[in-house]
């Protein structure tokens, strides 16, 4: 597990990366993040005197259009630049689905490119319109590793960091909507699920003898992304869309 030196020490270099990449002054980076400039020298400058706390880190990632936990990713920088000069990093870049010749034997699948499961905070929509259709050929869904008959699929996409490194953002996700049942959970797995209006993505541990459910981000920054505990009664209360059979991006 990632401890608090190693999140801080990360963090660090990611902001320093971030103010690089940009060709910022110190005092442009102070101004586009919000804070002053004698702060970011602490936090950043040749011999930082503070840590970068979760408040400051949110700052700096909201200045940079950066997903939520971005800069606890180590190197989150150098990968997701894409720079042809780093030739040690890998581009995660969104996933389009291209049509191609459509065969008598594909099956299709709805994908919803709007639907986003935070995997965290959560983002107010669900499954509305499909904005188009995956073919694709049953078999090759078998080599991907789904089990599940392709009639029970949807695609929605990943948004931050809280199901990292199990799930990178702007992953495509494919949603097994058969198995969505709260008394009869796949206990250990990932769901997708609706709760207070939000489209949320956890990994859910049913406890029955002790009436406890554990809904837990895969994310080892436990401050940052805390477990959830319910109860059995609250876990029926939540609306399930489905189960987790593949997010298509890893790191």
């Amino acid at each position: 597990m990632t401890d608090l030196m190693q999140i801080h020490e990360i963090r660090l270099k990611n902001a320093r990366d971030l103010m690089s990449e940009s060709g910022l002054s110190r005092t442009d980076f102070a101004e586009k993040v919000g804070l002053s400039y004698n702060l970011i020298s602490q936090y950043i400058g040749k011999n930082p005197t503070k840590n970068i706390g979760d408040e400051t880190a949110n700052k700096i990632e909201e200045a940079f259009g950066k997903p939520k936990g971005f800069l606890d990713q180590a190197n989150a920088v150098s990968i997701s630049s894409g720079d042809a000069s780093n030739k040690g990093g890998i581009k995660i870049s969104p996933i389009e689905f291209r049509s191609g010749e459509r065969k008598p034997t594909n099956v299709r699948i709805p994908i919803y490119k709007d639907i986003k499961a935070s995997c965290g905070a959560g983002i107010e929509n669900f499954l509305e319109d499909v904005s188009e259709y995956l073919d694709i050929d049953p078999y090759i869904l078998k080599i991907m590793g789904i089990q599940t008959k392709p009639e029970n699929l949807r695609i929605i996409y990943s948004a931050e960091y809280s199901m990292y490194p199990t799930v990178a953002p702007e992953s495509p996700l494919f949603v097994d909507i058969s198995d969505k049942d709260p008394n009869a959970l796949k206990n250990g797995n990932v769901y997708v699920f609706t709760h207070n209006h939000e489209l949320r993505m956890k990994r859910i541990f049913v406890s029955y003898g002790s009436n406890t459910v554990k809904l837990t981000s895969d994310n080892p920054d436990k401050k940052r992304y805390p477990d959830e505990f319910i109860n059995n009664e609250q876990l029926n209360e939540i609306n399930f869309v489905g189960r987790l059979e593949l997010a298509l991006v890893k790191p």
